[in-house]
């Protein structure tokens, strides 16, 4: 039942953003408060398109009292999104959180069979996961694992880069984590 809410909320929320482009939704809101979830026109949105001929997976992770989240959006140059998961993560950490968000982003663009075929931007919301991204001598060693696993699918990839985002940019994601926390099990959906 669970799975089925989740699933409903999330293609009325893409249905809504599809059907009317001058209705813009606080994409926080929509999951816990559908109905006060309308922006404004003046309302500026954090989240920016990848350039030309790139998809960009927008991606968070995120622990609250001893449980784990983590969501993740794939939207392509148009802004129309290919892809999604929440669920939760069996982790000891946040950093580990946001760091097992990029794994399961990577694992899903690898599973379409996208690899290799298009180039890919990540984008976190964390400044320090992703200067350990850029520098291997900044991790700390108990995340070893975790990035030589993330490294593993990176090679599987084909042209990647990381960013990281703006303020609000990672909205539906942070929202996708949140939900992901109070799943049993990891929600994946891709077009």
């Amino acid at each position: 039942m669970d799975t089925l809410v989740f699933h409903a909320k999330m293609r009325a929320l893409l249905w809504g953003r599809a059907a009317f482009e001058e209705c813009r939704f606080h994409e926080r809101l929509w999951w816990f408060f559908p109905y006060k979830c309308c922006l404004s026109n003046s309302d500026s949105g954090g989240w920016c398109f990848p350039p030309h001929g790139w998809l960009k997976f927008n991606v968070s992770g995120i622990a609250f009292e001893g449980a784990w989240g983590g969501g993740g959006v794939l939207r392509d140059e148009d802004g129309i999104v290919r892809a999604l998961f929440s669920g939760p993560f069996d982790v000891g950490d946040s950093e580990s959180t946001k760091s097992g968000a990029i794994i399961t982003a990577l694992d899903i663009f690898i599973e379409i069979g996208w690899n290799g075929s298009v180039s890919l931007i990540i984008e976190i919301g964390s400044r320090e996961v992703f200067s350990w991204i850029l520098e291997k001598s900044r991790r700390h060693w108990l995340h070893q694992v975790i990035f030589a696993d993330l490294e593993q699918r990176w090679s599987r990839v084909g042209e990647l880069s990381f960013s990281v985002a703006e303020a609000n940019g990672n909205e539906m994601e942070d929202s996708l984590a949140i939900a992901g926390m109070n799943r049993t099990c990891m929600f994946k959906a891709w077009w």
